[in-house]
């Protein structure tokens, strides 16, 4: 991706290099839209999302290993974005007096017992209206988050996005007790997550988009 511009809902921006899955082009315009200069944002496992929270201005954090961090910079570095408001490590910071997060997100590939945690965190530490986006939403780890906040009211399902990201937002203040019941619920081996089902268009939608193969 050469740039990503901030665009009127519905329209979606032509990419000089598109990434690997549509699904990411299409969360990627998303995150254009919602963040904004200033904001604080993080994300919850390996991704080349978070430099799009970076090239809007925000201060961006990044919960992964050293590889995953050291990836996230190297993007930032061809796509010529500014890393100076990145930082990263293993958890959350939890620094007091901290700027409340504005938007957060969890990838696919993040363990449920590691998504919990850091939810926990996440969930108490972000503003009333801020926005979860969960990549994933219908399988493994993200499903069983998914199926974690819809069980707490303080969580709302906004939108399906086109794709596998569903995103939620924080409608109250969050319970720690009400969410750690959540959690274990949702977590218990032997229950099968539901997770949020893709919209009856999204698969055609994304075959619309994917580039045709080269004659």
């Amino acid at each position: 991706m050469t740039a990503t511009l901030t665009l009127p809902a519905g329209k979606m921006r032509k990419l000089g290099t598109r990434r690997a899955r549509i699904q990411d082009d299409v969360t990627a315009d998303y995150l254009a839209m919602v963040v904004k200069p200033g904001d604080r944002t993080i994300q919850i496992g390996a991704s080349d999302l978070g430099a799009v929270c970076l090239q809007r201005g925000a201060r961006h954090e990044i919960v992964a290993p050293v590889a995953a961090i050291e990836s996230l910079q190297a993007v930032c570095e061809r796509r010529g974005i500014s890393a100076d408001a990145l930082r990263g490590g293993l958890a959350a910071r939890t620094d007091a007096g901290e700027r409340p997060i504005d938007v957060a997100i969890f990838g696919a590939e993040t363990g449920f017992p590691a998504m919990a945690a850091n939810w926990r965190h996440v969930s108490s530490s972000m503003r009333q209206g801020g926005v979860l986006i969960l990549v994933g939403a219908e399988r493994g780890a993200g499903a069983r988050l998914a199926d974690a906040l819809a069980m707490d009211e303080a969580w709302v399902l906004q939108e399906r996005r086109c794709g596998d990201a569903a995103v939620f937002r924080k409608a109250m203040p969050v319970d720690n007790a009400r969410t750690m019941k959540s959690l274990s619920a949702a977590g218990q081996p032997h229950r099968r997550a539901r997770g949020v089902s893709r919209f009856p268009l999204a698969g055609l939608f994304d075959r619309i988009l994917r580039p045709r193969p080269a004659r």
